[in-house]
Parts: structure tokens; sequence; C-alpha cells
């Protein structure tokens, strides 16, 4: 019999062997167990396994504790009475001794007990008087304890309070577990949904593009961060996929966020997650792309989009390894490396103090430039014949080849939006192919006119009705709509990609930047 001031540790397949439960309990442990088994929602089964573990021994309040980031710390991870995570040492608690030996504790006047650790008490202003500690323990492992604190009725834990805590300990083990690895398996489903595996298309036989991919091939450590310059539509992001499952991280996640799409606000959510409450709309707490890239690699694109607050958390995970979700105060750890790409150009804008110019450096580690497509044009057959074969697949069409005239023209064109225009325009003319070959006229227009070098008129207009050069014409436009790209490029009646291509071609500044 348990005594009211006693502090016992007892063996869980003791109590499980040699004590039965009340018959009046056996109905509220079925519901229990239904509980935990009805949904693999994690969040949702450390709230029902604590409010069964109070409910069924009468408890004034109720815990689970798991290891922290940190092999020292603990951290209560979900309780009935507690609004946010709490660490506390592992070698001070109750709990911590529960986990070290996986047995349960009964500490009935914690006064007298000399593990007690009274500062979570302090910091949440509670009072405990008693505990029953138990450990969740599964094929030999304890991944933790649930803890629970001061019976409702004024009395000690007794012997029909550890036997409910016995049975309970091996069922929340079994549905904690199932849980963390569901969520594991949708996270990475949800990283693989997002990735389309694209390393076949890592294939040419230009020099300055092989002599990257030769680099790329002493990143196996999977350690240096990585910076990838090029206009878009280079392949910025294959060529971090392929960084990526070439390292030691490929068993883990790559996870990949455009820095151009969310507000300053989303941002950071989507980067480093938020607590319930953050903000208006955050009903429940979000993991963000640090932690479900645990052991992987993070690849932020457009980079140069992001907003100086984002900038300065993100240079802390690059110092310091470690973040907070928004709203939140628990130090994460980032196991992660950074793929950072831009096509924009990062001198400058650190130099118009637009980029942290210590982010700059801290991500510039190893930098690769892609060559533009125009600048590899012997690698067009082979990337045109790739994206043949995927879309003949894709669209179940049975397209064999290009004739030599479809063929000619595609490797003359100089591509201003690069690899992405050329899979565009085989992907148009595999929908459009009447028969087993692609001819000509199944491509689009500004590939079908395109003339050989040398004899190419100025934006597809006659040269002899226009004043000045291209270049002076770019010029023109940009000052006219005060650097407007967008507007500039629809003046001419060109694509903003033809534009921006114009624009780095001849090295012209932006007016607004002059």
């Amino acid at each position: 019999m348990v005594q009211p001031d006693s502090t016992i540790s007892l063996k869980i397949e003791d109590v499980v062997r040699n004590k039965e439960v009340k018959i009046s309990s056996l109905n509220d442990i079925l519901k229990a167990i239904a509980s935990f088994n009805s949904k693999l929602d994690l969040d949702y089964v450390l709230k029902q396994v604590v409010r069964y573990a109070a409910g069924l021994t009468n408890s004034g309040a109720a815990s689970i504790i798991l290891a922290g980031n940190s092999e020292n710390e603990l951290v209560i991870a979900h309780s009935t009475d507690l609004k946010k995570s709490i660490k506390f040492p592992r070698h001070k608690g109750i709990a911590g001794a529960c986990i070290d030996s996986g047995e349960i504790k009964i500490v009935n006047d914690v006064k007298k007990c000399e593990l007690y650790y009274d500062e979570v008490d302090k910091d949440v202003g509670t009072y405990t008087h008693s505990i029953l500690c138990f450990p969740l323990i599964l094929n030999g492992e304890t991944i933790g304890c649930v803890e629970l604190m001061n019976k409702k009725d004024g009395t000690v834990f007794n012997n029909d309070d550890i036997a409910i805590a016995a049975i309970i300990s091996s069922l929340a083990s079994v549905s904690i577990r199932n849980s963390e690895i569901h969520e594991r398996l949708q996270r990475e489903y949800s990283v693989l949904e997002r990735q389309v595996p694209q390393n076949s298309m890592v294939i040419g036989n230009d020099k300055e593009f092989n002599d990257i991919l030769k680099k790329v091939k002493k990143l196996k450590d999977g350690k240096t961060h990585v910076l990838i310059l090029g206009e878009s539509g280079t392949g910025k992001g294959v060529l971090a996929k392929y960084i990526h499952d070439n390292s030691i991280r490929n068993k883990s996640p790559f996870v990949t966020i455009s820095c151009a799409l969310y507000s300053e606000t989303l941002l950071e959510s989507e980067l480093f997650g938020h607590e319930k409450g953050a903000f208006t709309g955050a009903d429940k707490q979000k993991k963000g792309r640090f932690e479900l890239a645990a052991g992987g690699t993070v690849f932020l694109d457009e980079i140069g989009e992001m907003d100086n607050k984002a900038q300065v958390k993100l240079l802390q995970v690059l110092q310091e390894k470690t973040f907070e979700r928004v709203g939140g105060t628990e130090t994460l750890t980032a196991d992660v490396r950074i793929i950072a790409a831009t096509n924009a150009n990062l001198k400058e804008a650190v130099r118009n103090k637009k980029f942290r110019e210590d982010l700059y450096f801290r991500i510039k580690v190893i930098d690769f430039e892609l060559p533009p497509l125009r600048n590899r044009l012997k690698d067009v057959p082979r990337l045109a014949n790739f994206f043949l074969e995927k879309y003949r697949n894709e669209l179940n069409r049975f397209v064999l080849e290009f004739d030599d005239e479809s063929r000619e023209a595609l490797c003359r064109y100089d591509y201003p939006g690069n690899i992405r225009e050329l899979e565009n325009a085989v992907e148009r003319a595999v929908v459009l192919a009447e028969d087993d070959v692609i001819h000509i006229h199944d491509l689009p227009d500004e590939i079908r006119f395109e003339k050989p070098c040398g004899e190419r008129d100025f934006l597809g207009t006659d040269e002899r009705t226009l004043p000045g050069t291209e270049e002076e014409m770019v010029r023109n436009a940009l000052i006219k709509c005060k650097g407007n790209q967008t507007k500039a490029a629809k003046l001419l009646g060109i694509t903003r990609d033809k534009m921006r291509y114009r624009i780095a071609r001849y090295n012209i500044p932006i007016p607004h930047k002059l």
C-alpha cells in the first residue's frame, strides 16, 4: 500500500502483472484507447493522453515531458494547464529520474524528495504537493514521460492510480510513436510532392557548365553553404537539388521556398514556423521550412527579395544554427545546409543597403554562376531530347523526334527565358504535333522566325526604320518607363525575359539606380 508521505519507484511490468484495475475504470480506459488511436495527428494524441491520464486518476494537472534539443534538458511538450513550452534541466527533476530509470515514480510529498525541482512552479505560479510520473516506453526505449500533479480531492496517489498509469504508459507510447512516424512521413511526402526529380536535367557538354559540376562533387560533406547565381530559367533550382542529392544529406528532405512569393510576416512564418496566436489567422502551431528540412537542405530561391527582418533571422541560423518560431520563445536547432539562389546583383544590393553585407558573405562560401542557355547552345539538342522524352510520357503522346528544320530552329534561337523557355517550347510542340515527328510549325513563332546570327532584325522590326542601336532603344525605353522593365518591354513589343536579357547583355544600369 502506498504511504501518504512515501517516495516509491516501480517497474511497469511488475505493476501490470500484480495489480488488477477496478472494473469501474475499464470502460474509461477503453475510451482512452479509442481516443489515442482515433487520429494520427501528434498534437491531438498528446492532448488526449494528458486529458485521460489526468481524468482517470483525478489529477489536478498533467503534462507530457520529452527530451529537448540538448541531451541535458527536458521540455514540457503538452500540458493541461500551461500555455507555453517550458524547459528544465534533466538531472534536477523527478521527470528526468523517471525517464533515465524507465520506472514509475510516486512522490506524495515533494518537499521530502531531493529530486523535486521547484523552478517550474515558480515560473508558472503553481503549487505542487504530490507527483505520479510514469515513463513512455516503446521497444525498450524511453521516449518521454507523463507527469501527474496533485489529486483533486486532496488525497495522495494510490495503487489504483499507479495501475492506471502503467496501462496508459503502454498504450500512449505506441500511439505517440505512430503519430511521430506519421508526421515524419507526411512531412517527407509533402517535401517530395513539391520536388520533381530533376537530376537527369543536369546534362550538357558546355565546358563552363561541366566545370561547375566537377566542383559540386567536392561538396559531399553537406556542411558548406552555397550561393547560385544566374538569369531566370538557367536551372538554379535543378543545380541545388543536384548538390543535395550528391551530398551526405540526400536521405533527408530537400525543402524549397521562393522568398519573392511571401510578404514579410508570411515569409518568416514559412521559414521559421509560428506559434498558435502569433498573428491573426495563426490558429495553430506551424512548423517552418527549417524544421521540415531537419538534417537536409533548405533551398532559398530569390534570396535577393528577402526583407531585412528575415535576413536578420537567417543570419542567426547561419551563425548560431538556432532560431525561434514567430511568436515563440523556444530556441530550436537548425541542422540544415542552406543553398541560396538569385538572379539579382547581390553586390549592388549590398552597396545600396538592400541586402546585409554580413549575410552576403555568410551564404557566399561557395558560389556558382550558371551560364545562360544562349552561351551553351551546343547543349540544346540534348536538353530538347530530354524534354521530348519527359512530355511524351507525361502527356501520353507518341512523338519520337524533331525533324531537321525544327531542330535547326531550336539551335539558333537565343532563349532569353533560358532552359525554362526551351522546356515550354518542347511541351507545346508535343501537344500540337499531328504525327510522330515535331515540325517547324509546331514551335512557337519566336523560334520559328528567328533569323541566324548576323541577319536578325532588332526586336523583330526592320532596323532601317528605327533610329539608333538596339542598346540605345532599350536604354531609352527604360528611361521613359522610369526603370520599370515590364512596361519598357511592353513599349518595345517584346517579353520581359527578352528585355532582361538585353539589359544584361549590354550591362545597362536601371535608371533609378543611376
